[in-house]
């Protein structure tokens, strides 16, 4: 009784909640849940500017490859004075003069392993954001999708719900019928109150569900959504024939969003190992140098202006840095053997998953088919509870309690697809091969 009180009242604040967004609240489609997230742009805003950052970084690599070009202007205020001379002229002396130097450089690598490996591995860390955004954007319209069956799912239990406190007001109201004509004793009219008082309890802990459901969806669809758009009678079928004739082991290795971003981090595990170890390599720069100086005077008079031209090229060879060079190679190959593993891991959690999923297919498939061969049985046992009770042969209270449990089993159907679409959705989100209009369609919104 405690846990059907707090129920109530939780359900009454989320009930509160949704009546106050007045005119704005609406109920969803899946595709317009999925458009009204696509708008928003928070998800995929993050994952944009990210992009836009890793394509800035293949664009400096490409520099890396380009000449320095540099000029710079420097100004000197000199002060000159003689310490100590054994010159007689000029035993003594104390200048003050400006000088001003003007400087053009160019210097163009002809060979430097570090910047020319720079844009492989910039463009392999490219690779990288590029398949970390399809497991992010694939995640989150799965998530979606997810959160949608699950508002869908705890809307079929309200109407489940209502349907038996429906068939139990009849059946309660047939029984007081037979009591005060005396065909039937008064406990059988307590049991089905009793009945009736349950069927609340549980259309209660339902409401609980969508309010909790609700706000899963609202993450992605607004705070204005109250529930979603669903026609039970238009639910599509799942094949599942077809998935497991298309979504098998082989496939899943090839298409899975999850280990190529895996497979694209080892492969910059081995670009970083190539620049690491380029460092240890000599480098060549071809240089062109032009300088302009002038000097307005000296401490032994006069000034000058001189113009210096330099071209050649320079070698230059590392000796050592401390063991910094090295330190990074090493690095960078442990860096190479934690990616490596993480491939590993990855192909395991995803062929555990994908083996969980088929075999929740499987599951949902089984109970959905025979959901659907007890509703065939309930609709005939309808049909001849209705003969019976026309012909006086049997109580209302019999064709109530068949009608009852036809209804119910209509709507344990629907949830029972609902389950199936939910779980076919996540096997397409493994392959990376989500649909939305194909799910929509199929969930019949």
């Amino acid at each position: 009784m405690r846990r059907s009180g707090g129920g109530a009242l939780v359900a009454g604040l989320a009930v509160l909640m949704l009546s106050g967004q007045g005119a704005r609240a609406e109920s969803v489609t899946l595709m317009q849940a999925y458009t009204r997230m696509m708008t928003a742009g928070i998800e995929t805003g993050i994952i944009d500017a990210d992009l836009a950052a890793s394509a800035e970084g293949v664009k400096q690599a490409k520099g890396q490859r380009l000449p320095r070009v540099q000029l710079s202007l420097q100004y000197d205020q000199i002060q000159q004075e003689v310490i100590s001379s054994d010159n007689e002229t000029y035993a003594e002396g104390s200048s003050q003069y400006p000088k001003v130097t003007f400087n053009f450089s160019v210097r163009q690598p002809i060979y430097d392993a570090v910047r020319f490996r720079a844009l492989p591995l910039a463009r392999a860390q490219d690779a990288v954001r590029q398949a970390d955004a399809e497991v992010a954007r694939n995640r989150i319209v799965r998530d979606m999708i997810v959160a949608y069956f699950e508002v869908a799912q705890a809307q079929m239990r309200i109407r489940r719900a209502e349907a038996i406190i429906e068939g139990r007001a009849d059946y309660v109201r047939s029984v007081e019928e037979d009591v005060a004509a005396g065909r039937r004793e008064a406990d059988v009219l307590i049991r089905a109150q009793g009945d009736s008082f349950a069927a609340e309890s549980d259309r209660m802990e339902a409401e609980i569900g969508l309010a909790e459901a609700l706000a899963g969806l609202q993450r992605y669809a607004g705070l204005d959504v109250t529930g979603v758009a669903l026609d039970g009678a238009r639910l599509g079928v799942v094949d599942l024939a077809n998935i497991d004739r298309s979504m098998t082991e082989a496939a899943l290795l090839s298409m899975s969003p999850d280990l190529q971003s895996a497979r694209a981090a080892a492969d910059v595990g081995k670009r970083q190992i190539a620049s690491a170890r380029g460092a240890l390599q000599p480098t060549v720069d071809l240089v062109l140098d032009f300088e302009h100086q002038t000097t307005e005077g000296s401490l032994f008079g006069g000034g000058s202006k001189t113009q210096t031209v330099t071209g050649g090229a320079m070698l230059t060879v590392p000796i050592y840095e401390g063991g910094i060079r090295k330190s990074r190679v090493r690095e960078a190959e442990a860096g190479l053997r934690a990616a490596d593993l993480k491939v590993q891991q990855t192909e395991r959690a995803v062929l555990a998953r994908y083996k969980a999923l088929m075999g929740a297919a499987r599951a949902t498939a089984a109970r959905s088919g025979k959901l659907s061969s007890q509703l065939r049985l309930s609709e005939e046992s309808v049909a001849a509870a209705q003969e019976q009770f026309d012909a006086g042969r049997a109580s209302e209270g019999v064709l109530l309690e068949q009608r009852l449990r036809r209804d119910t089993l209509r709507l344990d159907v629907q949830s029972a697809r609902l389950q199936q679409f939910r779980v076919q959705a996540e096997l397409y989100a493994l392959f990376g091969a989500l649909d939305m209009k194909a799910i929509s369609a199929q969930a019949g919104s």
